[in-house]
């Protein structure tokens, strides 16, 4: 493939509205599941409950958005058609976990990156064939987002909030990579065993010093 065909393949980055709004929703769903807990400590809705609702959607924002965006980038890069789409259904099972664990355990299943490789666009049908390696790549993409972000809010003294945010994004790395579809983890482990055992040791030994379904403290 010469030169000026490679660059007509590549796709630009762009973002839907629709894709937007799904990412605020899933995000604000997410912020309330891990922020169910603190409801326990106010009786009334207030400026209080308000910031602290906040402060976990901001959490929320820094662990989960990286991971979907880094699906979508990496699968551009291949020349794919990526979206995020919100799952209704995984939103609401997120927050049903939350009231029946009381915020002990949330299932961090909003959507996902809906990956095309055939598709229309200015030059007419596009049909991208996809290695076992770069399915491996697109769905390592996000948990190693989740890592990079772990590691770096480790590094950053911004007292709880960076520990919060360090072990929300472990956390999202380590249940994306169970090996069980669609998660990541089944893509991973499908293309090579030896990365998916090191990224999820990893994830594990990040929340190693908090109890791993009781997240936010």
């Amino acid at each position: 493939m010469g030169c000026a065909e490679e660059k007509e393949m590549k796709l630009k980055i762009w973002f839907s509205g629709r894709e937007i709004k799904e990412i605020i929703i899933s995000t604000l769903v997410l912020g309330f599941a891990f922020f169910y807990p603190g409801l326990g400590l106010f009786s009334s809705l207030n400026m209080e409950t308000l910031m602290l609702y906040f402060i976990y959607v901001v959490i929320i924002a820094f662990a989960f958005i990286p991971h979907e965006l880094a699906h979508k980038f990496v699968a551009i890069r291949y020349g794919c058609f990526s979206e995020y789409r919100m799952w209704k259904t995984g939103l609401k099972f997120a927050l049903l976990m939350a009231f029946i664990t009381n915020g002990g355990f949330v299932m961090a299943a909003p959507g996902a990156v809906v990956i095309s490789t055939t598709y229309m666009d200015l030059w007419g049908l596009r049909h991208i064939k996809l290695s076992r390696k770069q399915h491996g790549y697109i769905a390592a993409a996000g948990p190693v987002a989740n890592l990079f972000i772990a590691l770096l809010f480790i590094l950053i003294p911004l007292g709880g909030i960076s520990s919060d945010i360090a072990r929300v994004s472990a956390f999202l790395a380590f249940f994306n990579l169970m090996p069980i579809p669609p998660l990541d983890g089944s893509k991973v482990f499908a293309w090579d065993r030896k990365i998916w055992a090191v990224l999820i040791i990893s994830a594990l030994l990040i929340m190693i010093n908090s109890p791993i379904f009781r997240l936010i403290l």
